[in-house]
C-alpha cells in the first residue's frame, strides 16, 4: 500500500444486522463476547475432552498387562471399599470383552465428533449449530428421565444434574431459535408493508 493512501473504512455492522446468507449467523455481539451460545460451546468443548479421555482410558483397558497391574495395585490398597470398587469395575470391564469395548470406544468417539461439531458451530454462532444442538440435546432428555426414575434413590444426583443442564441448554436454544423466527417474520412484514 502506498504511504498516505488509506483504504475506505468498512461500515460498522450492527450486532443485529440480518445476513443475506442463511448459513451465516447473525452476530449477537462483538466476536470476543462470551454470551449464552459461547458458554454452551465451552461446555461442549469440556464434554469433548472428557469423552476423549474416557475413550482413551477404555482403549488402554484393552491391554491385559495394564489390567493385571491395576489388579495388583488394588491389592495394596488399605481401604477395603476402594479395593472392592476397583476389582468390581475391572471384573465388569473384563466381562464385556474386547468386541464390546471396541464398540464403546467407537460410540464414544462418534459422539465426541458430534459434540465438537456442536461446540464449534455454536462458538462461530452458526444457526445450523443451534438447530443441531437443540435437537441432539432434546433427544437425550427422555433417556435421562428414564435413567433418573430407574436408578436407586441414592445414585440420582449426577443424572439429575445432567438432565437439568440439558433441559436448560435445549430451552435456551429453542428460545433463541424462536426469537430469530419472530424477528425474521417482523422484518418480512415490515418489508411487505413498504
Amino acid at each position: 500500500m502506498i504511504q498516505g493512501m488509506h483504504e475506505p473504512a468498512m461500515p460498522a455492522r450492527s450486532p443485529l444486522a440480518a445476513s443475506s446468507d442463511p448459513g451465516v449467523a447473525v452476530a449477537a455481539g462483538p466476536p470476543h463476547r462470551i454470551d449464552g451460545l459461547r458458554l454452551i460451546a465451552l461446555f461442549k468443548f469440556a464434554k469433548a475432552v472428557l469423552l476423549i479421555s474416557t475413550s482413551y482410558g477404555v482403549h488402554k483397558l484393552l491391554d491385559p498387562g495394564l489390567v493385571d497391574k491395576i489388579r495388583h495395585w488394588s491389592a495394596t490398597l488399605t481401604d477395603p471399599v476402594d479395593q472392592h470398587l476397583i476389582l468390581r469395575a475391572l471384573s465388569w470391564v473384563e466381562a464385556l470383552g474386547t468386541d464390546k469395548l471396541h464398540l464403546v470406544i467407537a460410540v464414544g468417539m462418534a459422539y465426541t465428533a458430534v459434540v465438537l461439531v456442536e461446540g464449534t458451530g455454536l462458538w462461530l454462532r452458526r444457526p445450523w449449530a443451534e438447530w443441531v444442538t437443540a435437537l441432539v440435546t432434546s433427544s437425550l432428555i427422555p433417556f435421562e428421565l428414564w435413567d433418573l426414575f430407574t436408578r436407586p434413590p441414592g445414585r440420582r444426583l449426577a443424572v439429575l444434574v445432567t438432565l437439568s443442564l440439558n433441559v436448560l441448554i435445549a430451552g435456551y436454544l429453542i428460545y433463541l431459535l424462536r426469537m430469530t423466527q419472530l424477528r425474521r417474520r417482523e422484518q418480512a412484514d415490515a418489508a411487505d408493508s413498504r
